[in-house]
């Protein structure tokens, strides 16, 4: 994998739009950027932090949902549940429809992730992602040692950068294990599918690497954890979401023709299967202005 493919494929994702919560980011390093895209934060905002402290604790308003998006991703979860000041390591396979997530203030919750770029879990892995799609699993099963290896030090640590700090020198050492690892193949395949925003076919992907289309399914089952029709959709559901953060104002017609869509109906289709809902929601919870439905 190659740290360039960042400048590429910037996964998004809807957290941190609730005041009950907020979510943070943190990138690795650039010997890690081929495999990780960041470490994240979501953690309850206490009364004092608040800066609207006329808004109740729990509301949720309908135009700011959190919610959790395909990305192409793989993620590693560590849940503290800080009432009862218990934990838990779950790895999350690719998923290719969304959920909202629901908080409730008398249980808070801290999660701090890795979310790993496309590939990258596999890279370090080696074990078939197609199989942990669309679920989540103890860490132990998928990564056995890890959770008494580094589980204890990241929830007693109460730093979020001390806590990335020491996800990153255990994937570092992971990582210099797996250099025999050829990864060229995908690492083109997903090259391919950057550059073009998911506007790409199965065909079109095997005809620029000479190979087949069953060997490239092969491939993307293994490394990515779905088919390379499928991914390609999430990078370009994941395109128009870009669009809907950085915009103020969406002509729906044009983005459903810029992102390689026969009309603005067969977006919406196509957008509400992997939002759990329509362009227009998507703007309103994001807080753009927007004439989406003007012709």
């Amino acid at each position: 994998m190659h740290v360039q493919m960042h400048s590429l494929f910037r996964p998004k994702q809807a957290s941190g739009r609730v005041a009950a919560y907020k979510y943070t980011e943190i990138s690795p390093s650039q010997l890690l950027a081929p495999y990780v895209s960041c470490y994240w934060l979501t953690e309850p905002v206490m009364e004092n932090q608040r800066q609207d402290a006329s808004q109740p604790f729990n509301v949720i308003r309908e135009e700011t949902v959190d919610r959790v998006l395909p990305d192409g991703c793989n993620d590693i979860l560590f849940v503290h549940d800080l009432k009862r000041n218990t934990f838990r390591i779950v790895f999350c396979g690719f998923f290719d429809s969304s959920f909202t997530i629901t908080y409730d203030k008398n249980f808070p919750v801290r999660k701090f992730g890795v979310r790993f770029f496309p590939g990258g879990a596999h890279f370090l892995l080696g074990m078939p992602l197609h199989e942990l799609a669309n679920s989540h699993f103890d860490i132990d099963l998928v990564w056995p040692g890890f959770a008494s290896e580094i589980g204890y030090r990241i929830f007693e640590e109460p730093s979020f950068e001390n806590k990335a700090q020491i996800m990153e020198q255990y994937l570092l050492s992971s990582v210099r294990t797996k250099n025999n690892i050829n990864d060229s193949l995908i690492n083109n395949l997903l090259y391919h599918i950057f550059v073009a925003k998911g506007k790409t076919s199965v065909k079109e992907l095997a005809d620029k690497e000479v190979i087949s289309a069953r060997h490239m399914n092969r491939i993307f089952y293994q490394w990515i954890g779905t088919s390379p029709k499928r991914f390609c959709d999430v990078v370009r559901f994941q395109a128009i979401i870009d669009c809907i953060q950085s915009s103020r104002r969406i002509d729906g017609v044009s983005l459903a023709l810029d992102h390689g869509y026969f009309d603005q109906a067969h977006m919406i289709r196509d957008f509400k299967r992997f939002y759990g809902d329509s362009p227009l929601a998507a703007l309103r919870e994001f807080g753009s202005m927007s004439d989406f439905y003007n012709p």
